[in-house]
Formats: structure tokens, C-alpha cells, sequence
């Protein structure tokens, strides 16, 4: 769910910036003054402030949705850019700024040739868009609703394949980044810290307690360490308690190409041991890698079972028409 994770809430924006897209698009920001021109407040410049790492702000300029970007550090006062030129005469110097990691659509997306489903999912109040699709010049960045949100990732999914999963692992990387700047910061013994820490890199004592579990990669063979990810199965920034990150039954070691399916959510394995494709394409790829199908790798045991329940239910992409 691109909307939130365990205990984290995530917002979705829409910000119309015509005039700015190229600087705050090219330079990886969004920024507006704080006042109106004759000083008075503006809730869609007020709405910087309330933006949190992680959340989606969708960018519209020009008729066209040409990228979508997450908040990647929270908002700052800053001053205007000057890359706006005669673009920013009217506004003040002094403003709000907020880091945008932005991911371009290859393809564009229309809002006109959409709005029978994007209308009735415009905010009444601060809408980025008028009634009749044309961009609301008097709205800057406005908060929008998780189901407008959401069908703006389906439309650029729908034309832009795997657009929707790249800004998920995006998300989820800057929640680790959040979660690992706590415990930097917490009170933890500083050899649990550093542990801790190079625990989401896949080193450290869990890579030692995986090691004693698992002696290769289930799926290739192969059993030089050295050439083997070892990842989590529950993954490192979902998992509540240090221990769980630690624990050596929460992980496989994988061959470089078959943990990247694994992390991705395209394969998964049941208890028994047989190896599950979330769709076509990735059993089409495993056979080009010279992975013979179907596969069973061997049964896991009861602790590792309980880590592969939630990776089942959570993080595997099961295509429901091919599991139909």
C-alpha cells in the first residue's frame, strides 16, 4: 500500500507549478513564499510545512501530471531560488522549501482525458484543478484524498510499467533512513547500534545468524558466501522489534538476481519449500536464468515459517488473474 506502513502514515500533494517546473523538477524541491503578495496567509503555502518524508506530491504543469516525486527531508525556511529568474519577480524573497526526490514519467499523464475519475475526487476547498480540468492557478501545492492519490499512481502505472513499484521501494528506503536516524539517536549500547544498523545492509551478527541457518542459496546452489545477499524476509524497516532485525530465522541467503525478486515482492516460497511467481514475466525470467520450474528448495523451518507468512501476505505481488 503506497499510502502507509507499519505505524507510518503517508500524504499525498498535487503541485501546480507551470512556471517553475524546470527549476524545482531539475533541482529536486518545491518552493513557495510564505504571504500572498499583500501579506496575507495562503493555506496551499502553509501546506509545505505540514509535508512529512515519504509523502507522494504529484507534479502538474503545463495540462500534464510529468512526474511525482517523494518529500525526502522535511520542509526548511529558505530563500527563493534564483534559477526562477523573472518567474519569482512577484513573490518574496524568503520562503519555505521542500527536498523532492522527483521520478519522471516517461509518459505523461493527461488529467483532461481522465476527469470523469479524477472530478468527484477533487478536494472542495484548495483544489488543484477546476471543474473543467484546467489547473487552478491560485492553488500552488494542495493536499489531495488517498483514493485521488492513488488513482493518479494507477493512471501513470498504466502507462509507465513498474512506475508504482519504483516509488515504493523509493518510500520504503527513506522510511529506513527515518527509522535507522532513531536509532543512531536512541539510547541503545552503542555496539547494539552499530549492529542494529548494519543489520538493513545485510552484515554484521545477522549475517553471521543467517549464515548458521542457511549454508546457500536455495534456489542457484551456489555456496560462496561471498557472491550471496543476505536479506531480510520480514523486511528490516517493517520489523517492530531490534530482534527480529537480528534474528538469523528472518532472512535468506540468495544469489544477487534471485534476492532482487524476492525483495521486490515477484517470488515467494511456502513453507514446504516450493518456490511461488508472482506473474508470467518473472517465471519466463527465472527459466532464462536456467531455474527449472516448478521448484521446491526445501522445507523451512517453524521460526522461518512464521517470517515467510508475513512476506505471503505483505510483501508478495500475487497477480490475481494469473492465479486464477
Amino acid at each position: 500500500m503506497v499510502s502507509s506502513f507499519e505505524g507510518i502514515s503517508v500524504a499525498f500533494w498535487w503541485v501546480n507549478h507551470k512556471q517553475t517546473y524546470s527549476a524545482e523538477v531539475g533541482g529536486g524541491y518545491i518552493w513557495s513564499p510564505m504571504t500572498n503578495r499583500n501579506g496575507s496567509k495562503n493555506q496551499t503555502y502553509i501546506n509545505l510545512t505540514l509535508t512529512k518524508p515519504g509523502d507522494v506530491v504529484i507534479s502538474y504543469a503545463g495540462g500534464f501530471i510529468k512526474a511525482i516525486g517523494l518529500v525526502a527531508a522535511p520542509c526548511s525556511e529558505k530563500s527563493k531560488p534564483s534559477e526562477f529568474g523573472s518567474a519569482g519577480d512577484s513573490w518574496s524573497d524568503t520562503g519555505w522549501e521542500v527536498p523532492i526526490d522527483w521520478e519522471l514519467l516517461e509518459k505523461p499523464i493527461r488529467p483532461k482525458d481522465h476527469l470523469g475519475l479524477i472530478a468527484p475526487l477533487l478536494p472542495s476547498k484548495n483544489s488543484p484543478l477546476q471543474p473543467n480540468g484546467n489547473g487552478n492557478q491560485s492553488c500552488y501545492l494542495a493536499g489531495i484524498s488517498e483514493a485521488l492519490g492513488n488513482l493518479v499512481l494507477s493512471l501513470a502505472n498504466r502507462v509507465n510499467p513498474d512506475f508504482t513499484d519504483d516509488i515504493v521501494q523509493h518510500q520504503a528506503e527513506l522510511e529506513g533512513d527515518a527509522i535507522e536516524a532513531a536509532i543512531k539517536a536512541s539510547t541503545l549500547e552503542v555496539t547494539e547500534k552499530l549492529q542494529v544498523i548494519k543489520a538493513r545492509i545485510g552484515q554484521g551478527l545477522f549475517r553471521s545468524n543467517l549464515e548458521a541457518i542457511e549454508p546457500a542459496c536455495r534456489v542457484t546452489g551456489v555456496t560462496n558466501k561471498a557472491l550471496l545477499i543476505a536479506g531480510h524476509i520480514k523486511p528490516w524497516a517493517q520489523c517492530k522489534e531490534n530482534a527480529d532485525r537480528l534474528n538469523g530465522n528472518n532472512g535468506l541467503l540468495l544469489s544477487p538476481h534471485i534476492d532482487k525478486l524476492f525483495d521486490r515482492g515477484w517470488i515467494t516460497f511456502t513453507d514446504s519449500g516450493d518456490l511461488i511467481c508472482a506473474k508470467p514475466s518473472i517465471e519466463q525470467a527465472l527459466r532464462q536464468w536456467g531455474v527449472e520450474l516448478p521448484l521446491n528448495v526445501g522445507p523451512f523451518n517453524s521460526k522461518q515459517a512464521a517470517f515467510l507468512t508475513y512476506h505471503r501476505d505483505e510483501i508478495f505481488k500475487a497477480d490475481p488473474i494469473a492465479a486464477a
